[in-house]
């Protein structure tokens, strides 16, 4: 079982954080007992929040429900588990009756921060509700902000767990289990990621100590993008059971650092890679072609550019013997697939600060069968009953042809993807440590409780986007009401502009900022009110 680790520390810089915003919110007695109907009631009279810091706290050993969206608009979404002992509160989406389909259960125009809860997009004892399983677990609706999960289970999605529909600040995801990501009776192998940036820009993706286990497309998908993710960090994560139907890390347009470094990879990519151009019609953006002319197919890639920082080091992968017996079969019978595939572009191999994958033959204690049975199925000729290598999912059967859906109770209770102490693996990570998910060593990771996220009674955001040109969005909270200043100030800390100065209510806000009359370079914006201060720095590039 995954070790959550929480030390006394933190613990108590949490409740300190949290504070007097906290509202416990006590578990359901039925499935009329919606938690979605809870924070959206939490409002005054005239239609204001209770508290635009609120933090709302699940019971251990809870059992919530939502059958809607839970949305909130610029004040930011807190859910976290009561301090204590007791089992992680648990999330269940519960579409009503006369919906046909599930739905993104938090919809956000604000920031989104989950911490120390189970969630599963359908409620597994009841057999038939699959057919109603959940969008997504995160979905934004607006640019600017930053979603944050920390210590949770998240399993059952039929598109992906996090869609962001507009530019996000940051995406930091800690020491997490994702599973079961897709479903071919609600949709096809397009669906079933991580995190689906679509074709918008973030600055910083943060990726450390997750565990990505039964996944049908990508972990990552920023295919057809327009903006760049900034910085990309996918450090000591535990990747295990993927088609990688259209990859695994499809990273799209990427900025000034990609990092992706003492991760563990284990049967990953096993539709293969092939001659195929229904996937490989979504591989096209590395602009590299294989043997045949055609995109080729890599586990991870990227929109070519000679300015990002690249640094892949201590990844180790491994295909177990049941996998391999499978390319082995497929290849006697087709000698254009080639199996395990390729981890890296050529243009990415290239790169200074770049190292190969390193293959060791290594098992771990516990973890689903592989999608052996789906990868079968796929390759399988529609006339004999399968897909016959395209999307359409008209003979796709859950009972024969699904992957091995593991059940929350697996997850929390079973599943084990630690290893031997004797591999190379075990000190493989360029810190000496085990490669992959730390938490399946017993190993403390420390969960950082300082992110601009937490409510604090006065706090100034990152500029975003930034760099930026000419206009930029500011963030800031207030926990009192009051006379507030917001100043710009060049490098000579000179005064260049005043884009606030008025008396404003207690609660969240945010404004635009228009820089075109300004030079490019660095600047200061500061909030001020009475003796308090708080100073950060953005960059104007026209």
């Amino acid at each position: 079982m995954k070790k959550f680790v929480l030390g006394l520390t933190l613990l108590l810089l949490a409740a300190l954080a949290f504070g007097q915003h906290e509202l416990i919110v006590p578990s359901a007695t039925s499935f009329d007992d919606l938690l979605n109907a809870t924070i959206a009631g939490d409002t005054t009279a005239a239609g204001e929040r209770n508290d635009s810091l609120r933090v709302y706290v699940l019971e251990r050993n809870g059992v919530y429900f939502a059958n809607s969206s839970i949305r909130n608009d610029t004040w930011p979404l807190i859910i976290i588990a009561q301090e204590g002992e007791g089992n992680l509160p648990m999330i269940f989406q519960t579409p009503t009756a006369e919906a046909t389909n599930g739905f993104d259960l938090f919809r956000i125009k604000g920031n989104c921060h989950l911490e120390n809860l189970v969630y599963v997009g359908f409620v597994e004892s009841d057999t038939a509700a699959i057919a109603k399983i959940g969008n997504s677990l995160v979905r934004s609706d607006a640019a600017g902000f930053d979603i944050v999960i920390k210590n949770c289970i998240v399993s059952q999605t039929q598109g992906q767990f996090i869609r962001t529909q507009h530019a996000t600040r940051k995406v930091e995801l800690r020491n997490n289990i994702f599973a079961n990501m897709g479903d071919l009776g609600r949709s096809n192998f397009g669906a079933g990621k991580g995190i689906d940036f679509r074709d918008t820009s973030c600055d910083s993706a943060i990726l450390v100590n997750n565990t990505w286990v039964n996944f049908q497309d990508r972990i990552i998908r920023h295919r057809s993008s327009t903006a760049a993710i900034n910085n990309f960090i996918f450090d000591h994560n535990t990747v295990i059971n993927g088609m990688s139907y259209h990859g695994t890390l499809a990273l799209g347009y990427v900025g000034d650092y990609v990092q992706i470094t003492n991760n563990f990879w284990y049967d990953t990519f096993l539709a293969g890679q092939d001659t195929d151009a229904v996937r490989q019609s979504e591989f096209n953006e590395c602009e590299e072609q294989d043997d045949f002319g055609f995109s080729k197919m890599t586990w991870i890639s990227s929109v070519p550019n000679d300015t990002t920082a690249w640094n892949v080091k201590s990844n180790y992968y491994s295909v177990s013997a049941a996998v391999q017996n499978f390319y082995n079969t497929v290849m006697t019978a087709d000698h254009a697939f080639k199996g395990e595939g390729i981890p890296l572009t050529s243009h990415i191999e290239g790169k200074s600060g770049v190292e190969a994958f390193v293959k060791e033959a290594i098992d771990v204690v516990d973890r689903p069968e592989p999608m052996i049975a789906m990868a079968t199925w796929y390759r399988k000729p529609i006339a004999d009953g399968g897909a016959g290598k395209t999307k359409a999912t008209d003979n796709f059967n859950r009972t024969t042809d699904d992957y091995d859906r593991a059940t929350y109770e697996y997850l929390l209770n079973t599943l084990n993807l630690s290893y031997p102490t004797t591999t190379a693996a075990y000190t493989g990570g360029t810190d000496g440590k085990p490669v992959g998910d730390l938490n399946w060593f017993g190993m403390d990771v420390a969960i950082d409780h300082s992110d601009e996220i937490l409510p604090t009674g006065f706090s100034l955001e990152q500029n975003y986007p930034n760099p930026f040109n000419p206009t930029t969005k500011i963030g800031f909270t207030l926990e009192k009401a009051g006379e507030i200043s917001l100043t710009v100030y060049n490098l000579l800390g000179q005064a260049v502009a005043l884009p606030v100065a008025e008396n404003l209510k207690a609660g969240r806000h945010e404004i635009s900022f228009d820089a075109s009359h300004l030079a490019n370079g660095v600047y200061f914006y500061q909030l001020r009110s009475g003796k308090q201060a708080i100073t950060r720095k953005m960059l104007l590039m026209k």
